[in-house]
């Protein structure tokens, strides 16, 4: 079938969404409005029933009913009947086929928003003779939840101009679809508002029981199968084909059994009854359905699936390092150690330590090693540090001194060789005070003796000959 790509120079072609026995859907989007639509193109096939013509006259008669499609322009085009539809969501097919069976919650909510359509479409003089789940679309975006009875191509105006009812009459052929149609469709009986409402309460048990115990015979023509079918529904007693869901169920349908032709249902009486099925199940009636509920617990789940990480995430980060890496992390270390001493990249530690100032330290007498400090902060050449003390070994140095010198510098080597970074060994400056150099010598003693520094008196030398002169 060779469609154009665009209808009355508005609607573009985009791609098929479905098709049956009329012919096929296509999704398109109106280039003015800036909307997407559903276009709808009858099978040259049926050219001759012209059921694309009958839609429109019923739309047409229908428009501003609640819970019918938006008629947007009908017409031919390269010999094709066409229309342009409002474009609605998922029919109830889509679902069955995913979920299986509904709950009796979805099934009574469901049922509930279908006789509201059926009774304005029924005061508008119209019954629709073809309920069945691919007919009842799901709108879109804010019309998520809101139902839509389509495909008018077998419907029926009832009623005359002067709003009289059209006359019965009987030995008509089938229409309708086998598996929902009523029974009066099944005898040959002209069509009335209860045979809609019957047939939606066979769509409706289809729903909550998976299938009907009409489906699925062997080795039958269609002919036979709606023979057998129609001898089904009407042996069958309502509370053995409603067993095992609300009892309203088969009150409904006993009382559909006593309408005639010409009676008008009492809706309210089906409505109450499937508000009494909710009362009696414990059902709230909110517009949440089986689909909305998966969709909401995947929802929850993916938010509770990503508070579980950045709780556990945080976790992490707030652990201290395991001891396993720990000790991976100082393995990693040691080895970048031994590989750089491996690459000789440490410098060799030079043999002196030398001070930028001309001092050398001296511990000869109390008032040389005093002289020491009058450098309070010594600079150092940058190199690694090591340590080069000067001990006398002669009779001019404290015995006690020297030995304490000896051990600090023996002390002071094995340490820097050790640790590279160390500090030099001596006289911190928190020993004196900041004015050391103007303190008298004999303060400076005093100082020194409430530290904990003992002074030993200078020993007595021997005068040299010049000395001896100078004196005498």
């Amino acid at each position: 079938m060779q469609t154009a790509s665009i209808f009355n120079g508005i609607y573009v072609v985009q791609k098929k969404i479905s098709s049956g026995s009329f012919g096929v859907v296509l999704l398109g989007h109106d280039k003015e409005k800036n909307v997407d639509v559903a276009i709808k193109i009858e099978k040259e096939e049926n050219e001759d029933v012209r059921s694309l013509e009958r839609e429109v006259q019923v739309l047409e008669r229908l428009q501003g009913t609640d819970g019918i499609p938006k008629l947007l322009w009908h017409g031919q085009q390269d010999e094709y009947n066409v229309i342009i539809l409002q474009l609605l969501g998922k029919d109830l097919s889509y679902y069955m086929k995913t979920k299986k069976k509904f709950s009796f919650k979805t099934t009574i909510q469901l049922g509930i928003q279908i006789v509201h359509v059926l009774e304005r479409i029924h005061n508008k003089g119209v019954v629709h003779r073809d309920l069945k789940p691919e007919n009842i679309l799901f709108g879109i975006e804010d019309e998520s939840s809101k139902i839509y009875v389509v495909d008018f191509g077998i419907s029926k105006i009832f009623r005359d101009a002067q709003g009289n009812i059209l006359p019965f009459r009987d030995n008509a052929s089938f229409i309708g679809t086998t598996r929902y149609a009523s029974i009066a469709a099944h005898k040959g009986y002209e069509l009335s508002r209860k045979d809609d409402i019957e047939s939606l309460i066979y769509v409706l048990l289809y729903f909550m029981k998976g299938q009907l115990p009409w489906q699925n015979m062997q080795n039958v023509s269609d002919e036979e199968r709606t023979v057998k079918v129609g001898e089904m529904k009407m042996n069958i007693d309502p509370r053995e084909l409603c067993k095992d869901v609300p009892i309203e169920f088969a009150k409904i349908l006993e009382y559909l059994k006593q309408l005639q032709y010409n009676s008008e249902p009492n809706y309210c009486f089906v409505y109450h009854q499937f508000e009494k099925a909710a009362e009696n199940q414990g059902i709230q009636l909110d517009n949440i359905y089986d689909w909305d509920q998966q969709q909401q617990m995947k929802i929850s789940q993916n938010n509770e699936n990503f508070d579980n990480f950045q709780r556990s995430t945080t976790q992490q980060q707030l652990q201290p390092p395991q001891s396993t890496e720990m000790k991976k992390s100082v393995e990693k270390q040691g080895s970048n150690l031994i590989r750089q001493l491996s690459n000789n990249q440490f410098l060799i530690p030079p043999s002196q330590l030398k001070r930028q100032d001309s001092q050398q330290p001296s511990v000869v007498s109390g008032s040389v090693m005093l002289s020491t400090y009058n450098s309070i902060r010594p600079k150092y050449q940058p190199s690694q540090i090591a340590f080069d003390i000067k001990v006398c070994g002669d009779d001019s140095c404290p015995q006690d001194i020297a030995q304490n010198m000896k051990q600090t510098a023996e002390t002071g080597n094995q340490n820097g060789r050790q640790n590279s970074c160390a500090e030099t060994v001596g006289w911190k400056d928190s020993v004196f005070e900041e004015n050391f150099e103007e303190i008298p010598l004999s303060k400076k003693y005093s100082m020194l003796k409430q530290k904990g520094v003992a002074i030993q008196k200078k020993r007595k030398t021997s005068q040299s000959p010049n000395q001896q002169r100078k004196k005498n």
